[in-house]
């Protein structure tokens, strides 16, 4: 989700949060520690369609549509473009199944591409599903998995505030 939100869909021009190389490069920079060893920053160009196909199959979701067929092989290409391995590890508690991403080609831009198709898999073919939602906040466009049914700004100290002071403005305000 972090992907989809870097398209503020509440502007007009949307605003990209990824506007030229540099910038995108220093965003996967930022993701690093949950990508897979040996991930790579992919080109803007890459970023931005993942992007596009990710934010159409959330949006479709939360609205209760279908996404684009086009967004759909996206996702699917993007996870296609590594090989996946299973390895049981023994855990304090029990055994755990972890899910290694390797590629055999140079490219380990293609190893974030998969990492982020792989978490939108999980998100909608899991229980997650349910819990998407997009903030209540009409000034933010962004998406989020609530931990309770009851959540409906994604940062209840930002957004939760500022719809709670707009509305107290605006019944206390002199008329």
């Amino acid at each position: 989700m972090d992907l989809a939100d870097t398209l503020i869909t509440v502007t007009d021009p949307s605003t990209d949060l990824l506007p030229d190389e540099a910038t995108c490069r220093a965003w996967w920079n930022l993701q690093l520690d949950r990508l897979p060893a040996g991930a790579g920053a992919p080109s803007r160009s890459e970023t931005v369609a993942l992007r596009q196909a990710v934010r159409d199959i959330l949006d479709a979701q939360i609205d209760a549509r279908a996404p684009a067929r086009a967004s759909i092989d996206r996702i699917n290409l993007a996870a296609a473009a590594v090989a996946y391995t299973r390895q049981l590890t023994r855990t304090e508690t029990g055994w755990a199944a972890t899910t290694v991403l390797s590629t055999t080609h140079q490219h380990g831009h293609e190893l974030a591409l998969a990492a982020v198709a792989d978490s939108l898999i999980d998100v909608l073919a899991g229980a997650d599903h349910q819990r998407l939602r997009r903030c209540a906040n009409p000034t933010c466009s962004m998406l989020f998995l609530a931990h309770d049914a009851r959540r409906r700004y994604c940062t209840q100290n930002i957004c939760g505030n500022r719809v709670r002071a707009a509305r107290h403005y605006h019944r206390n305000r002199p008329t």
